[in-house]
């Protein structure tokens, strides 16, 4: 504790003395932030299927419903223009707060507010989004919890997908620069971040531990929609025609479904990560997940330090490799993992907690009394919810988690900083960002040339209505240009899905 008091410390008194740097330095006051709740930024179809209890049942069909987030901004006065966009995740094991045996669970948590306030501060445009949550996490076989748990995180991925699409498609609302959009996740936020920033290839769920005892995989396509958003029954294409990359992910706990997702050849985004190395929920470099719920296993995954291992490898996080930062949160980093395979991670240890407890989320805090309270209400244990917290955070308090909060603000502005202020990850808006791609002419008649960059290839082509329903697909021997025909298809507008050697893009189109 000594040690993140001296670092945030430090880290003011080196401020100090400088004149205020937007996006690093606190420009305005809290009381400053103009917060909006219950912006509605897209529709999907909620699935929401968990018992009770254990010995319970209850499920519903799939409901198409609002996506809602809310909006911390710096205040109306603010004229800055080409401001970056923070979208915040919170935690919650992907089912509803209190039910999840656990104190937090929705982006009203106390330290996600916190960090949406404190970013709004330097003045970033923030959100934090709902996403939508629910599985079994009482199902009887492993199998079984992985395609829950794994369905959960592809279906928060597309309601991300969807928040960053439309920060694209609104820029000019918010005064925001589409092409910088950095995303930090906590806990469950951490996996759904971890996946956005690695899951870009429909075989990648496909893996043998993601197999059902068919064969098939437990995400199917054809219901909940492709890996970047489009098709499927139960799913909602929002604002098609704008892409989903962002510049940067980071993750406060969590994991990734699996390692392998890293290959470094998709424009995959630099990565940073706090983690608390004993971390009894999510494993610090690999392992299983447990469900906080049941104590069941559910899935192999990796964690913090081997995904900011795989980045450095690859050479996602070389903005940062090739800086120096001299900062004492940045050494502290340095001296548990080295900086030349570890760029980008923070490891949380406190030695000085022994025994059964463990220290998971140090950065998060909660009135027990509420707690047990609001449980009740939902007909919830809440003192077993405020002792499950305090297993794996047994000094909590608002002091402590604010010191902490300091930590990860202080690690994360720096890398941030130095991602947006880079030109080849922010230069290109909205649909020709990372993957230049075009469709033209654009209204046609007949005929419609589909073009990326001489160095990029496409070898696939679908055919989308504006709901994301596929009409029509075709795989093409690998080339930089495609002639689209129309086939028939009304007059209208469409969207055409391209899938490339560097990623998969879309564009609107229409036909005359």
């Amino acid at each position: 504790m000594k040690n993140l008091l001296l670092s945030a410390a430090l880290l003011s008194m080196s401020f100090a003395g400088m004149a205020q740097t937007r996006y690093v330095d606190d420009v305005f006051s809290r009381n400053d932030v103009v917060i909006t709740p219950n912006v509605t930024f897209g529709q999907n179809y909620y699935f929401l299927n968990f018992p009770p209890a254990p010995s319970g049942s209850s499920s519903t069909n799939p409901q198409l419903g609002d996506l809602y987030m809310d909006m911390y901004t710096p205040p109306s006065s603010d004229n800055v223009t080409d401001r970056p966009v923070v979208i915040l995740l919170h935690t919650g094991s992907f089912l509803p707060k209190y039910i999840n045996g656990s104190y937090s669970g929705n982006n009203k948590d106390s330290a996600l507010v916190e960090l949406c306030v404190r970013m709004a501060m330097k003045g970033y445009v923030v959100a934090a989004p709902t996403y939508r949550i629910g599985w079994n996490p009482f199902a009887p076989s492993q199998i079984e919890r992985t395609a829950g748990i794994l369905n959960a995180v592809y279906r928060a991925i597309h309601d991300v997908q969807t928040a960053v699409r439309y920060f694209k498609k609104e820029a000019t609302t918010y005064n925001i620069n589409p092409g910088k959009i950095i995303l930090i996740g906590q806990g469950s936020g951490g996996y759904i971040t971890l996946a956005y920033g690695a899951l870009n290839r429909q075989e990648e769920t496909a893996l043998p531990k993601f197999l059902l005892p068919s064969g098939n995989s437990v995400i199917n396509d054809t219901l909940v929609g492709s890996v970047n958003g489009t098709g499927g029954l139960f799913n909602n294409y929002n604002h098609p025609g704008y892409e989903n990359y962002v510049s940067m992910v980071a993750n406060l706990g969590g994991a990734i479904g699996d390692i392998s997702w890293m290959q470094g050849e998709w424009q995959e985004p630099p990565v940073a990560a706090i983690h608390a190395s004993r971390d009894i929920y999510a494993p610090f470099d690999s392992g299983v997940v447990i469900v906080p719920t049941t104590g069941q296993p559910v899935v192999f995954v990796q964690g913090s330090r081997a995904v900011v291992k795989r980045a450095n490898e690859l050479g996602n996080n070389d903005i940062w490799q090739n800086a120096t930062f001299n900062d004492p949160i940045s050494q502290r980093a340095y001296a548990l993992n080295p900086k030349a395979q570890y760029e980008g991670l923070f490891q949380i240890d406190r030695p000085e907690i022994s025994g059964p407890l463990e220290d998971t989320s140090p950065w998060e805090w909660w009135d027990t009394a509420t707690v047990s309270a609001e449980a009740a209400m939902l007909g919830q244990n809440g003192p077993t919810i405020n002792a499950n917290g305090l297993a794996g955070n047994p000094d909590m308090s608002k002091a402590k988690a604010m010191t902490y909060l300091d930590t990860i603000v202080g690690f994360l502005i720096p890398r941030m900083k130095l991602v947006l202020d880079n030109p080849t990850l922010n230069s290109e808006p909205i649909n020709n960002f990372v993957i230049q791609h075009s469709a033209f002419p654009n209204p046609s008649a007949d005929v419609m040339n589909l073009r990326v960059h001489p160095s990029n290839s496409i070898f696939r082509v679908r055919v989308l209505a504006l709901n994301g329903v596929e009409i029509s697909s075709a795989e093409v021997e690998p080339t930089s240009l495609v002639v689209l025909d129309r086939n028939g298809l009304p007059s209208g507008l469409y969207v055409v899905e391209m899938t490339t050697s560097m990623g998969v893009v879309t564009e609107r189109i229409q036909w005359k």
